[in-house]
């Protein structure tokens, strides 16, 4: 028997036909599906941008509902060539005089001439930071009798180095500052009769007074290093004014100008050293790192005065200026000052040329002195205006940044909601979401929220700040209403951030931001197959990707069984086409036969 290689071939019908007609019929609900699937796609493409818009008013929402986002100050100096002013964003609004008298200085001094390339010899340089107080304009020592009878502690003594006390040639020992002045005057009184001991003077401390008195049976006197009234004065760098201790630096005797230079810059004691040559001699500039009296520093040696390296030594507290000659004429100096300054004629000194903490929250850098003639009779001021004011630029740029936020989303929610002209089809269509309850219900959830009410500001609406509700939801703003409300103090600012513990009738921020949190929420209690609590935006998402996910496994559904369909007629019809294969065969066959058989009988 012939194989029938092709269905239909034996039977003569067009089976592929019809079982393409009939699989065709099984395949008819996708095109529902597809159509299904093309618009959950849409809805789920554009649906990302809803929760975009929701995700960015939510994040501006959350940075305005904070109190600091506030606040700003704009800070100006009517003299910025002598001082400048910043603040910080919670400064409150001032305005006040300043008098630059000083800038604080470093101290500085160099050495006495040696020959170039010297090497000073072996020895110990020992520095000390702490504070000199300076007055008149050359320095020079005295060491006049001076009777203590009646002097109160206070006015000369804060702190005695060795050497400021000396009685019939002997001096009293170093003594430390203590907090209070009758410490001190003890202090004082004990080391003077220590020293006297059988001399016939005697020291008494008068707590009563605060002075150290003096009963003196043979007419010695106390000699005290003091300075002449009309020179300038070197009395610190005592105990009261140290900063630092001790730093001592080992020179040895092949060292130069220049690696002694290296020496005190490399060994922490707050100076500056450089080596210097004026065309033919050496000299060892020395400057303190920081400026105010503090930074003030001293040298002092283990050598003798007939050293070159003595020549190094600065320590007129002490009478020592043997290189660095106590007249300054060969060896300049200049103390390091603070800098002093008057707000509003009030003096404040600062160590620095920058002034902090006087007034909370402002800085001022002093530039150059504003006074001629500081301290003097001929004193002439200049002062200067710093003003500190409200900048409302935040506030304005806080109300902008929500409303545009919200108008995004409400543009978007509107037009996915409606029905819009189409162009070419010339008729309104609808758009994704039109007749959606869920995410119509977005926007009257944000128009609520718009609409309601703020507690414990001036303004309880938006609208009381200029924000106009239109008739698409959306926001516009009224600036010269919005003005007048950003130069109100703090009240717009309370409108929006004020938190009653009350979803209700809190600022305007904390809405959004709550109401935004809880549309992002990672659950929602009421749909079904979600977990409780997740939001409705994320409900909404998850919803069109489960419905998309449910289609194409009904899809696949349709097409395994109209595949399976195919399969079962295909085998069907190809059964048939073989018996009708046989029958036709079978018939030819006879036919032959009986032909044949009218052959042989005619």
């Amino acid at each position: 028997m012939a194989t029938i290689s092709s269905v239909g071939v034996g039977s003569g019908l067009d089976s592929a036909g019809i079982i393409s007609k009939l699989v065709a019929l099984e395949k008819a609900p996708l095109t529902a599906l597809a159509s299904k699937a093309t618009k959950l796609q849409t809805q789920i493409s554009v649906f990302g941008a809803v929760q975009s818009q929701v995700a960015a008013l939510t994040d501006v929402a959350a940075r305005i509902a904070l109190p600091s986002a506030w606040t700003a100050r704009t800070a100006s100096s009517s003299a910025a060539t002598s001082a400048t002013i910043t603040t910080t964003s919670t400064t409150d609004a001032t305005s006040f005089t300043l008098d630059v008298d000083q800038l604080a200085k470093q101290q500085s001094v160099s050495s006495a001439t040696l020959t170039a390339g010297a090497m000073p010899g072996a020895g110990t340089l020992k520095f000390r930071l702490g504070a000199w107080t300076t007055t008149g304009t050359t320095t020079t020592f005295s060491n006049a009798a001076t009777t203590l009878a009646g002097t109160t502690v206070t006015g000369y003594a804060t702190a005695l180095a060795a050497g400021d006390i000396t009685i019939n040639g002997t001096p009293i020992d170093a003594i430390t500052a203590d907090t209070t002045a009758a410490a001190r005057g003890q202090k004082v009184s004990v080391a003077i009769n220590a020293v006297t001991g059988t001399t016939g003077v005697t020291a008494t401390y008068d707590t009563i007074t605060g002075a150290v008195a003096l009963s003196s049976a043979n007419g010695n006197d106390i000699v005290l290093a003091t300075t002449a009234s009309a020179a300038k004065t070197a009395t610190g760098l005592g105990a009261s004014g140290t900063v630092s201790g001790d730093v001592s630096i080992a020179i040895t005797a092949t060292d130069t100008v220049a690696t002694i230079a290296a020496k005190i810059n490399t060994a922490g004691a707050g100076v500056l050293a450089t080596a210097f040559n004026d065309g033919t001699n050496d000299r060892l500039l020395l400057r303190s790192k920081s400026t105010g009296t503090t930074a003030g520093f001293r040298i002092q040696s283990d050598v003798a005065n007939t050293s070159e390296l003595a020549k190094f030594v600065f320590d007129p507290q002490n009478k020592a200026g043997i290189g660095m000659d106590a007249d300054h004429t060969d060896s300049p100096v200049t103390f390091a000052v603070d800098a002093r300054a008057r707000i509003n004629g009030l003096a404040v000194t600062s160590g620095t040329n920058t002034l902090t903490g006087n007034i909370p929250g402002v800085t001022i850098k002093l530039v150059a002195t504003t006074t001629t003639n500081y301290g003097s009779g001929a004193e002439v001021k200049n002062p200067i205006t710093m003003t500190v004011s409200e900048d409302v630029t935040p506030a304005v740029r806080n109300v902008s940044d929500l409303v545009t936020a919200y108008n995004r989303l409400n543009a978007t929610l509107s037009d996915l909601t409606a029905f819009k002209w189409d162009e070419t089809l010339q008729k309104r269509v609808a758009q994704p979401f039109q007749g959606d309850t869920s995410v119509v219900s977005l926007l009257n959830v944000m128009r609520g929220v718009v609409g309601s009410v703020s507690l414990g500001a001036t303004s309880q609406y938006l609208s009381e700040v200029g924000l106009q509700l239109g008739k698409d939801g959306s926001l516009t703003i009224n600036n010269a209403t919005l003005t007048v409300a950003a130069n109100n103090g703090t009240s717009m600012q309370k409108l929006f951030t004020n938190d009653n513990g009350n979803p209700l009738t809190n600022g305007f921020a904390l809405k959004f931001k709550t109401m935004g949190k809880g549309l992002l929420a990672a659950g929602s209690s009421g749909t079904k197959g979600l977990q409780p609590g997740q939001g409705v935006v994320t409900a909404k998402a998850a919803k069109l990707q489960s419905d998309l996910d449910l289609n194409a496994a009904a899809q696949k559904k349709v097409k395994d069984h109209a595949s399976d369909v195919e399969t079962q007629l295909t085998r069907r019809y190809s059964a048939l086409d073989g018996q009708m294969g046989s029958l036709t065969a079978l018939g030819n066959y006879v036919n032959q036969q009986v032909t044949l058989w009218n052959k042989n009988t005619a």
